[in-house]
């Protein structure tokens, strides 16, 4: 049993799955929702974002993964902590839902097609390589499970924040919040925390540098 941080909830983390990082409570921070809201957590893995989210008491809190053992971990996470939410064990591509009023995801980052450096368990290897979610699926799929108004939340590399913005355009969205995040103090930018709006314009929101060093002393 982990502890959420920033949350009064506990968290078991099997061995053999992935973990929550700092990019799980960078993105579970970041996450502003309305109680009238209904929520969809892309790739929910062990039900993290879904405890951040349900902190700000939106009106259904739902998540998908890939692998039906992995929603089970998130069922007992949630039920554990009080939390109801509806899960199903379906790719994004083929998950069929009336439309949300937001979405959030931490998706997988890494891009390389090489097998032989890919992590064999499976469970890590949806987590962290894009082969079963590529952003261009994951920005075209989520366009038909959301309200027009709609927000998609997401944390990315700093390097892929353009080709985002670049795909977001392509299927309607637009920048209405964003973040940076950096390791320490006047080191690189690692990070970017997006919010976009779906089929609506929006004036965009800059908040301040998120500090890795100081990550935990963030408040809602």
């Amino acid at each position: 049993m982990d502890y959420l941080y920033g949350t009064p909830f506990e968290i078991e983390q099997p061995k053999d799955m992935y973990h929550f990082s700092s990019d799980s409570e960078l993105l579970g921070r970041f996450l502003k929702i309305g109680r009238n809201d209904t929520v969809l957590d892309i790739g929910t893995n062990n039900g993290v974002l879904l405890m951040y989210a349900s902190m700000q008491q939106p009106k259904k809190l739902a998540g998908i993964d890939l692998f039906e053992e992995v929603i089970e971990t998130a069922e007992r996470n949630l039920k554990r902590n009080g939390i109801e939410a509806e899960l199903s064990a379906t790719p994004l591509q083929n998950y069929r839902h009336e439309p949300f009023t937001q979405l959030i995801c931490n998706p997988p980052f890494f891009t390389n097609r090489n097998d032989s450096l890919k992590k064999e368990n499976p469970y890590l290897r949806a987590a962290r390589h894009d082969d079963t979610l590529p952003l261009k699926d994951l920005f075209h799929f989520s366009a038909g499970l959301l309200q027009k108004g709609g927000t998609f939340s997401l944390i990315l590399p700093y390097d892929r924040f353009l080709s985002a913005l670049s795909l977001a355009e392509t299927e309607a969205f637009a920048l209405s919040r964003m973040a940076a995040v950096y390791d320490r103090e006047g080191g690189k930018w690692k990070r970017i925390l997006l919010e976009f709006r779906y089929r609506e314009d929006a004036d965009l929101e800059v908040e301040p540098i998120r500090d890795l060093d100081r990550l935990h002393e963030y408040t809602y």
